[in-house]
C-alpha cells in the first residue's frame, strides 16, 4: 500500500474522465491545466494540500497516469472551427454526391477500378527544420544551434498517388522567375518541375501540372476517364483547366469542404510519414556535411525521404481507411469528427453516465472519505 493521494479514489476517477471528455470534443487539456484544476480544487473545498507551494507537478502527473492508464499523453492535432463543424452526416452525403456524379457520367465502373482513382495534394516542405530536443550541459540554461540556411524557406511539392498504390512523379514548385540552371542540374530526372513568382500553387501552374500528369496516364496507358479527387482549394480552380480535364477525360470531384483530415488519402496516411522521414534525412545531412540545404539541392534529398515512405501498401491504406477504394462511407474513421464524439458524450449523459470536472463536486470532502486511493 502506497501512502495516501491528494484526491479520493472517486475524485481521481472524476478528473480523469473530465480529462477524456474534453480531448473527445477537441479542447484536450495540457498538464499545466490539469495542475490548475486540481489546485483550485483543494482550495474550494479547503483540504488539506501537501503538494509543493500547493500544486501539484510533474511526479504527481506521471503517478496519476499511472494508476489511470485511459488517459495519455498526446501531441495535439490542431483542427480549424470549420473542420470541426464536419458531421458524419455530411460525409455520408458526399458519398451519395460521388456515387451519383458517376452514374451521371456514365462512369460508375470506375469504382472497381483503382488504377483510375487518384489524389493530388501539394504540401510546404521546410528547408531549414528545427532541431527539437538536444542533449547539452546540465547548468547552461540556454542551448543554441546556428541555422544551415534560412530559417523559413518553404519549397511546395504536388504529390499524386492512384488506389492501386501507384505514385505519379512529384511536382516540386520553385518561387522564381526564371529557373536557374543549378536547381535542374541536380533535379531527378523522372520528377516534374515548376515554377511561380511566389513558389506557391496557382490556377495557372496547376493547370500545367493537369497537362503533365494527363501526359503521365497516356504514356502509362491508364484507362480514361480516371477519377482525380482534390481538396477544392481557389487557387486549383480555373475554367480552362476544367474544360481540358473534360476533354481529355480527368474528371475532378472535390473532397467535402474542410475535411482533408477525414477523407483525403495524403494527409490521412501518406505525407505524415513522408514528413518524418524528411527529418531524419535532414539530420543526416547535417551531420556530414556544412553545406545548408538550399534550393538547388533540395529536389535530391527530398527525393531520398520520397523513396523511403512512398509505399504501394502505404498509398492502398490510405485510400482503404478514406474509403475511397474499396468505395465506402463504412470505411471512414468518423471518430475524427468531433461533432461525432459530441453527440457520444451527450448520449453517454442521457444514460445517466454524466462526466463532470472536479469543481462541480459538492464542498466538503475529505481525505477521510470512503474509497480513498491508496
Amino acid at each position: 500500500m502506497g501512502p495516501l493521494t491528494q484526491l479520493t479514489f472517486d475524485e481521481e476517477n472524476k478528473l480523469a474522465d473530465w480529462i477524456l471528455t474534453k480531448a473527445k470534443l477537441g479542447f484536450p487539456m495540457h498538464p499545466e491545466e490539469v495542475y490548475d484544476t486540481v489546485e483550485i480544487f483543494l482550495k474550494q473545498n479547503e483540504r488539506e494540500n501537501k503538494f509543493t507551494k500547493g500544486r501539484p507537478g510533474k511526479k504527481w502527473l506521471t503517478l496519476f497516469l499511472r494508476r489511470h492508464p485511459e488517459v495519455t499523453k498526446r501531441n495535439a492535432e490542431i483542427i480549424s472551427k470549420a473542420r470541426a463543424a464536419v458531421t458524419e452526416e455530411a460525409i455520408r452525403n458526399w458519398f451519395t454526391e460521388l456515387n451519383k456524379f458517376l452514374e451521371e457520367e456514365n462512369a460508375l465502373d470506375i469504382k472497381d477500378d483503382p488504377t483510375r482513382i487518384f489524389n493530388s495534394d501539394e504540401t510546404g516542405v521546410m528547408t531549414c527544420l528545427k532541431t527539437g530536443l538536444i542533449l547539452g550541459p546540465k547548468n547552461y540554461k540556454n542551448t543554441y544551434e546556428i541555422a544551415r540556411g534560412k530559417e523559413k524557406e518553404s519549397i511546395t511539392v504536388l504529390c499524386t498517388f492512384s488506389a492501386d498504390g501507384t505514385d505519379v512523379p512529384p511536382f516540386v514548385l520553385y518561387p522564381y522567375k526564371r529557373m536557374p540552371p543549378a536547381v535542374i542540374q541536380n533535379f531527378p530526372d523522372t520528377w516534374y518541375i515548376g515554377r511561380s513568382d511566389s513558389g506557391w500553387m496557382v490556377s495557372v501552374v496547376f493547370f500545367t501540372y493537369i497537362k503533365l500528369f494527363y501526359e503521365w496516364l497516356v504514356k502509362n496507358e491508364i484507362r480514361l476517364p480516371v477519377l482525380l479527387f482534390l481538396d477544392g482549394h481557389k487557387s486549383h480552380i480555373n475554367r480552362d483547366m476544367f474544360d481540358f480535364c473534360r476533354e481529355k477525360g480527368i474528371m475532378i470531384f472535390c473532397l467535402y469542404p474542410n475535411s482533408t483530415h477525414i477523407l483525403q488519402p495524403c494527409d490521412v496516411g501518406i505525407f505524415g510519414p513522408l514528413k518524418k522521414n524528411w527529418k531524419r534525412v535532414v539530420r543526416k545531412h547535417k551531420q556530414a556535411s556544412t553545406v545548408p540545404i538550399t534550393k538547388q539541392n533540395f529536389a535530391a534529398l527530398f527525393k531520398i525521404a520520397y523513396d523511403r515512405s512512398i509505399k504501394p501498401t502505404t498509398i492502398k491504406n490510405s485510400f482503404r481507411v478514406c474509403g475511397l477504394y474499396p468505395m465506402s462511407p463504412d470505411a471512414v474513421d468518423y471518430s475524427r469528427c468531433i461533432s461525432n464524439r459530441r453527440q457520444e458524450i451527450a448520449q453517454q449523459n442521457q444514460k445517466g453516465t454524466t462526466t463532470s470536472s472536479l469543481h462541480d463536486q459538492k464542498r466538503g470532502s475529505t481525505k477521510y472519505d470512503q474509497g480513498y486511493r491508496r
